[in-house]
């Protein structure tokens, strides 16, 4: 550790530039992270906090819950072997809405209100409580100017919400989803009872005749476009952990190199490979740690920097994977400047030390 540190101590300006290629590379690891995880949940989160451990489609609609259409049948063939406090229709509508100078599009998921654990609201009623008109709707809506007790104006189906809570990270296709009672839906002139675009229920998979019964997080990745951003952009930081990988190997491999007949020296003086390689190793993980440090200040200022309504998400479950990824494949790569050091000859070193 002594080694180590005095080394860094003495080469300040050298070691700063590699801590802050490192802590460059960790930022945008963090930025492009934290993006795609921002547009998955604004893509995504209305079908990834759905009350149900299964979804029902029909089979044709090949897991897009929009292009699905399931009809009594179905449901009846799923009551008979799911209690009816586990199961809920789904009918998912898309639509405009006005309230004053506003204009929002939204999506409808329209559901039996008495189904078990529906989304928490974060203000207002429940979702379990609303009646007649009354809706529940994501958060997002507020950014465009609605508020509680807001009514909501939809034009193409001529009826009119009052907005009675909000609820957190419930949007599909980065628009917000309305929470409606189905019972309250199907009384409109617009519904058909009869048709609904899914089945939600708890329990154990169950055969449905001609239809799909998919899990939540396949009926997530069947969405149109979801897994080819998700997958862009998880190449994207795959081959940044890679270049990162090899940027600081070549980095300590070069600095390895310039400073091999020192080592040699301290060889010839009686300190072990493992004494020196060690040092290497300390060196690397305190630049890494460092940047991962300083690169998270960064992140954190920024994420104040950014409008509202860009998609971006970081969690901790995410910054310690990066960190221990980063590190590990940091550590990895110093092994290259440890074994040029197990091959220094402290004789040829002492003949052409500075």
């Amino acid at each position: 550790m002594f080694l180590a540190f005095k080394e860094l101590k003495f080469s300040k300006l050298k070691y700063a530039m590699v801590g802050f290629i490192l802590t460059a590379i960790l930022f945008l690891l963090f930025f492009i992270n934290g993006l795609a995880s921002g547009l998955a949940t604004a893509d995504s989160s209305s079908l990834k906090n759905l009350p149900a451990d299964y979804v029902v489609m029909n089979s044709e609609a090949d897991g897009n819950i929009l292009k699905s259409e399931v009809g009594k049948n179905a449901q009846e063939e799923l009551e008979d072997s799911v209690a009816k406090d586990q199961f809920t229709p789904l009918t998912i509508t898309m639509s405009t809405v006005k309230g004053g100078n506003a204009v929002a599009d939204v999506v409808y998921f329209a559901l039996e209100t008495d189904h078990p654990s529906l989304p928490p609201v974060i203000e207002g009623k429940p979702i379990e409580e609303i009646t007649g008109e009354e809706v529940v709707v994501d958060k997002s809506l507020k950014r465009q100017g609605y508020a509680l007790h807001d009514t909501l104006h939809d034009e193409n189906l001529g009826v009119e919400f009052t907005i009675a809570g909000f609820l957190e990270n419930h949007t599909y296709s980065h628009m917000p989803v309305v929470y409606t009672s189905l019972n309250d839906w199907n009384k409109q002139p617009f519904s058909n009872p009869d048709k609904n675009q899914a089945l939600l229920y708890y329990g154990k998979e169950t055969d449905v005749a001609k239809m799909d019964v998919l899990t939540l997080e396949k009926t997530v990745e069947s969405m149109p476009g979801y897994s080819e951003t998700q997958g862009s952009l998880m190449m994207m930081v795959t081959f940044l952990f890679i270049i990162s990988a090899f940027v600081s190997t070549v980095f300590f491999y070069v600095i390895t190199i310039q400073k091999r007949n020192q080592f040699g020296v301290l060889k010839a003086i009686g300190a072990s490979t493992a004494f020196i390689a060690k040092g290497l190793v300390l060196q690397v993980v305190f630049l890494t740690i460092s940047g991962l440090v300083l690169s998270l200040l960064g992140v954190s200022g920024m994420t104040k920097l950014l409008p509202e309504e860009m998609p971006f998400e970081i969690s901790w479950h995410m910054i310690g994977f990066t960190g221990i990824v980063f590190l590990a494949l940091n550590v990895s790569g110093s092994l290259v400047s440890v074994h040029q050091v197990a091959k220094t000859d402290p004789l040829e070193a002492i003949g052409r030390a500075d």
